[in-house]
């Protein structure tokens, strides 16, 4: 497990929203780097990533990746957290609304959008789920359970109260978590069936209408959701 202190990484939604409001330089590095880091990592894992080949994709010597992030293990570290911030907010789109129709519906739409919008560094953060997440930190492994868990409650209590059919709550996040993944693990499965490079917005909609359609059919009976 690597040691790396919250203080390093800091927390990566409030990061991200620091850097958009007025870069500096020095963030406007930051970012380019983490973006030639998330395509590097998503090609070839951290094994057999090199720091030099993410420093010649940023354009950037290789001293100053160093500079900015000290280790490679530093810099993986950041890029799973890019993708953390985003998803804990997605997750949160489940509880806002105490219909499960439109809880789950928003829930789905926002999963879908995050890998539609983050397409390297979901790709990096599932790749590190197959391997048990051994290069994330414990501090954000907690955050991702207590949600899951917040989640799974909220489910129960739909169950307990008639909202929805009775069904296993973890297994059905489960299924709503490889459902919406498939796209960043599988996307080039889609491409190969419709002909194309890469999905494109249609298909993410589609994908996310066909995912709430299936899911919201099982457990909200007589509901009709649009494609």
């Amino acid at each position: 497990m690597m040691n790396i202190s919250s203080t390093q990484i800091g927390d990566p939604s409030s990061a991200l929203d620091q850097f958009l409001k007025k870069p500096s330089i020095r963030q406007k590095n930051h970012l380019l780097i983490l973006k030639a880091a998330s395509e590097e990592f998503s090609v070839s894992g951290f094994d057999a990533t090199q720091t030099r080949d993410i420093a010649a994709r940023a354009g950037i010597p290789k001293a100053n990746l160093y500079y900015y992030f000290q280790t490679k293990e530093n810099l993986y570290a950041h890029v799973l957290l890019s993708f953390v911030g985003p998803l804990l907010k997605a997750s949160a789109a489940l509880r806002e609304s105490d219909d499960p129709a439109v809880g789950l519906q928003a829930y789905i739409k926002a999963r879908i959008r995050i890998i539609q919008e983050n397409p390297l560094s979901s790709k990096v953060f599932s790749h590190e789920l197959l391997f048990g997440g051994k290069h994330l930190p414990d501090k954000y492994k907690h955050l991702l359970h207590e949600e899951a868990q917040r989640n799974i409650d909220h489910l129960r209590g739909w169950i307990e109260r008639g909202l929805i059919a009775p069904a296993d709550p973890e297994h059905l996040m489960l299924f709503i978590w490889s459902a919406t993944r498939t796209y960043t693990n599988l996307g080039w499965q889609m491409s190969l069936i419709r002909g194309a490079d890469k999905p494109d917005d249609a298909d993410y909609e589609r994908a996310a209408g066909t995912i709430t359609r299936m899911v919201l059919g099982g457990v909200v009976p007589n509901i009709g959701v649009p494609f």
